[in-house]
């Protein structure tokens, strides 16, 4: 009897055997269930797509050993799942690092932009409160409310306006055809000079003959005159997966806060990354430095320096003036740009580098020259102001004689207002011309000369004497005549 219990069981163990491995040459069926097959994982997807499950082999439920099987087939099945999860969230997690990289470099680039084109429309570079006192020069002749013409045209809106265009005022031919815009360059040479820039124009003065007069007014012209102000362009609306992008990574362009800086630079300069000696350098772009490898770079101490990098080979890259603590954003892939603007802040020798680890060691490395600032411009102020006891003494009884006159026409620059000068054209250097006496009878002889170094034609007039217009016309006289 034992013997006949001993022989069952060794039959059902080989039965039990053959359902576990099925027909001869059958894979087995849990090496079917321990390798399911995972969908590649879409980071836009929540989850991968079903897939169907391989066909096992039929065959009749047992005990013991099945049952082993089976969960044996779960539990694999299960750690296929857990590895597919693992697989889709470690798929998802460098897609979100990717849409976060994106969205840095978008705002880097975005910050760089705003860097160039924000100051594009601030106005001049000069100070509009001291442009105040500048136009009072002005204010005898213009007016800046709209529609006003007074002796000369109104300047509301004269930046950026066509030479000659404003309505209802009568302009010289010479100026109907100059042609002109009124830029700030181009105001600033007419300011200085305007018979130069636009001979036989009718506008009776000298010029602004200080930088830093044309540059203040001109600012308070744009000011006044509702020119568009500096802001910077509003933050672009991030779209919902890039605001999860992880916080913990500042985008790149976060430097040092610096001042506001002025969009009308003095220096511009446009590099280019790139391979030359087999390293990796700065390239030149345009001017006097074009093709240059890694070169010299110069400005006057407080000018604003405008520099544009340009990607030229695809790696990330950026501009970094140390000793003047500017910095661009980074840029990456072949084309982009930035463009950096800073005032040169001080005087002496400094570098450029490309502050991506390793990029400096390669060769990245230029040089950046600054001049001390030039001394302020001076003018000296005459002393126009005529005494009010310069006058001729009284004259007494006589006859009837000739009395001889001789004037010459002086153009000095003189004191207006504190800190501010303006170009008086005068009769002998003073302000009243010279007091004369005469008697009832007596032929007056006037001889008139204009000084060599006059801009204007000039002549002298006795309204009181001759009547309308008296001498005028007889007396017009040229430089130097």
């Amino acid at each position: 009897m034992r013997e006949f219990l001993v022989a069952i069981a060794l039959v059902l163990s080989i039965i039990n055997v053959a359902l576990l491995f099925g027909p001869a040459g059958d894979p087995p069926a849990t090496s079917v269930a321990a390798r399911p097959t995972v969908a590649p994982v879409d980071a836009r997807s929540a989850a991968p797509e079903p897939q169907a499950a391989p066909p096992s082999h039929q065959h009749a439920p047992s005990t013991g050993p099945a049952q082993d099987t089976g969960q044996t087939q779960a539990g694999q099945t299960q750690a296929g799942q857990t590895q597919a999860g693992q697989t889709q969230a470690g798929q998802t997690q460098n897609a979100a690092r990717t849409q976060g990289t994106a969205q840095r470099t978008a705002q880097a680039e975005n910050t760089g932009q705003s860097q160039s084109a924000g100051p594009a429309a601030t106005g001049a570079a000069g100070d509009a409160n001291q442009g105040r006192q500048v136009y009072r020069k002005c204010q005898a002749c213009h007016s800046l409310e709209p529609g006003k013409n007074t002796l000369g045209p109104t300047l509301a809106g004269i930046v950026g306006k066509k030479a000659a265009s404003v309505p209802n005022f009568s302009y010289s031919e010479a100026l109907r055809a100059s042609g002109l815009t009124w830029d700030i360059a181009t105001l600033d040479r007419y300011l200085l000079d305007p018979q130069k820039v636009v001979p036989g124009n009718k506008m009776p003065f000298p010029g602004l003959k200080t930088e830093n007069e044309r540059r203040d007014v001109i600012a308070y012209l744009a000011a006044a005159t509702g020119a568009p102000a500096a802001a910077s362009p509003p933050a672009p609306t991030s779209a919902p997966a890039a605001a999860s992008a992880p916080a913990a990574a500042p985008p790149a362009a976060a430097a040092a806060p610096r001042g506001s800086v002025s969009y009308v630079p003095d220096v511009r300069y446009t590099l280019r990354s790139g391979i030359a000696e087999g390293r990796m350098v700065f390239i030149g772009v345009g001017g006097s430095i074009d093709g240059e490898v890694n070169p010299v770079l110069s400005a006057a101490e407080n000018q604003v320096v405008q520099i544009t990098l340009i990607n030229g080979e695809g790696a990330e890259h950026d501009i970094v003036f140390p000793g003047q603590n500017a910095k661009s954003p980074r840029i990456t892939g072949r084309g982009s740009s930035t463009t950096l603007a800073f005032h040169a802040e001080r005087a002496g020798d400094f570098t450029y580098i490309c502050s991506v680890p390793g990029h400096d060691l390669a060769g990245m490395r230029g040089q950046f020259l600054v001049t001390p600032r030039p001394p302020a411009q001076t003018v000296v102020e005459a002393v126009i102001s005529r005494e009010a006891t310069d006058l001729p003494g009284p004259i007494g009884a006589r006859p009837p004689q000739t009395v001889r006159v001789d004037l010459i026409s002086v153009e000095l620059e003189g004191r207006l207002a504190e800190g501010t000068t303006f170009g008086y054209w005068t009769f002998n250097g003073k302000v009243p011309g010279p007091f004369l006496r005469v008697r009832v009878g007596d032929t007056v002889e006037v001889r008139l000369k204009n000084a060599a170094d006059s801009n204007m034609i000039h002549s002298v007039d006795f309204h009181a004497a001759t009547g309308p217009g008296g001498g005028a016309a007889a007396t017009q006289t040229d430089p130097g005549h």
